[in-house]
This record gives C-alpha cells, sequence and structure tokens, in this order.
C-alpha cells in the first residue's frame, strides 16, 4: 500500500478516506483506516539544509570566507549535515509513521516497523513531555501496549496529536 502525499504543508496528515483540513486528522465518513506521516515538504528541507551545510564544510574556499570557521568548525557543520540527512532519509522511508486500520496500528518505533492488533493495544491518548530545567513541552501521541509505552511525537506524526488519538480511539473501539 503506497501512502497520500500530504494534501498541503500545513496538514500532515495522510488518509485512506481524505483529510479534514479543518482538523489536520483523517475524516471520519465511513472508512475506518488513516494514516500520518511528515509532511514531503519538510523531508525536502531538511534534505536541502544537509546538502548546504555539506557543501559548506566540504568546500575550503567557501568555508574560508566565513572567516571564523576554521578545522573544528568544518567538523562540526559535517555532524550538523550527517544529522539533517538522517532525518530526511528516516522520514521519507518510514512513510507513513502510523497507519490505523480496523485490524490494529502500525507505527514506526524507532528505526523498526511494528504492527499491533487491538488486542495488544490498552489505551491511546494525547499527552505532554514536559521538561522544567529548559521549559521544553514537547506535545505527543502515547500508545499503551501490553509490552509497554509508545510514544511519538507531532514532529513525527506531521499533525497534533490530540485528534489523532481521538480519531485512534473511535476506530478502536468501533473494531471490537
Amino acid at each position: 500500500m503506497t501512502p497520500a502525499d500530504p494534501p498541503s504543508p500545513t496538514s500532515g496528515a495522510d488518509a485512506a478516506s481524505g483529510p479534514d483540513p479543518a482538523s489536520g486528522a483523517a475524516s471520519d465518513s465511513g472508512a475506518d483506516s488513516a494514516s500520518w506521516s511528515p509532511p514531503l515538504w519538510r523531508v525536502a528541507l531538511y534534505a536541502a539544509g544537509c546538502a548546504l551545510v555539506a557543501l559548506v564544510a566540504a568546500i575550503g574556499s567557501l568555508a574560508a570566507r566565513l572567516e571564523q570557521l576554521d578545522g573544528a568548525g568544518r567538523l562540526l557543520l559535517g555532524v550538523v549535515a550527517a544529522g539533517l540527512g538522517v532525518l530526511a532519509v528516516r522520514d521519507l522511508l518510514a512513510r507513513p509513521t502510523l497507519r490505523v486500520d480496523p485490524g490494529g496500528l502500525d507505527l514506526v518505533d524507532g528505526l523498526r516497523r511494528r504492527q499491533l492488533p487491538w488486542a495488544a493495544v490498552l489505551r491511546v491518548r494525547a499527552g505532554t513531555v514536559t521538561h522544567n530545567r529548559r521549559a521544553v513541552h514537547l506535545r505527543t501521541l502515547e500508545v499503551e501496549t501490553i509490552d509497554g509505552p509508545i510514544l511519538l511525537t507531532r514532529r513525527q506524526l506531521g499533525a497534533d496529536p490530540g485528534p489523532i488519538a481521538e480519531r485512534i480511539e473511535r476506530i478502536r473501539l468501533r473494531s471490537h
């Protein structure tokens, strides 16, 4: 099954039944399946950033024009370029990040894809992970399974986890 591309740069929702532009989640018109992925424009942005930073780090004359860039700075730029490249490749190859159908969930957990039947899913809810020292608030989709929790971030899903959690719970309840 090949996922559809996101309908617009502002919505990261992919759905077999068509996206609902108002909520960023899949529409509820009869179909019991939906999927979410980061938008392709973000993947392209990561790839372009990777290429630009790698170019500056690799070509000595460009680095010399920046005047403050020595060997260690070029090495640091190379590491940044590698990180952006890894993000681009992961987001491109791990599409869709989350797929829901009457049989259960299909999601990317780290670097592997997991298929979970509804019997293995205890609860799905949206939450916020907070780090008080740095005032970081990260919106997540929390999938509680019999094996332990799985967290998917807003960046991984390409949409707000709140409406996604509601949509998944509706599909899960209809499937039982």
